[in-house]
């Protein structure tokens, strides 16, 4: 059908990781592990027969060694730093126990106001939200056919909110694991629900 689209919102692959504790990762730039690359190289199949006319990414390592991958020189993913993850300021880079551990206060009212509670040098995740939905909707109208975002499980789970019309903190209870894809599907130039594939 000539006025459907598919957009493919791509979390990054796997990051390179010094430890196995769970850390608050927001625009700490680290590249991909041996794994996440060999994840994103087991992710350009699910791709081949998609018709992909371009590819966007987020401007942190992560998402771009991913976007680079998938793009397996056919095309040169298009940079976009509003797609980047969301600034968690003096927490990116602390693993959460850490987090609760040095700002016990901050981090309760984090969580009693979690969409709108700005970590002290970063962003809301609603300020992220605002930022996302308005390059994805540029994206949209400078591009065409079917293309690929590749970006951070914060973005996409504020585009779900977004999108699907559900609160911020119901869209976080999505699970997207590394490498997943999420297909929004565009129909007559509206963004229309869709599915989340976790591979």
């Amino acid at each position: 059908m000539d006025n459907v689209r598919n957009i493919y919102v791509v979390r990054h692959c796997q990051p390179s990781f010094s430890s196995s504790k769970k850390f608050c990762i927001g625009k700490l730039d680290i590249p991909l592990s041996h794994e996440g690359r060999e994840q994103a190289k087991n992710l350009l199949s699910y791709f081949s027969d998609k018709k992909i006319s371009s590819i966007y990414s987020s401007n942190l390592k992560r998402a771009r060694e991913t976007a680079e991958i998938l793009a397996n020189n056919a095309v040169v993913p298009i940079i976009k730093s509003e797609f980047s993850e969301i600034d968690m300021g003096k927490w990116d880079g602390l693993t959460f126990d850490e987090i609760k551990f040095l700002y016990p206060e901050e981090y309760k009212k984090r969580g009693e106001d979690f969409e709108n509670y700005v970590v002290d040098g970063g962003e809301s995740i609603k300020d992220c939200q605002s930022r996302a939905m308005s390059e994805l909707y540029k994206t949209l109208n400078e591009s065409s056919g079917n293309i690929i975002i590749v970006t951070h499980a914060g973005v996409i789970r504020a585009m779900l909110s977004s999108v699907e019309g559900i609160s911020i903190c119901e869209a976080f209870s999505y699970k997207i694991d590394y490498g997943s894809v999420k297909q929004f599907v565009v129909k007559h130039h509206e963004l229309q629900r869709s599915v989340i594939w976790n591979f």
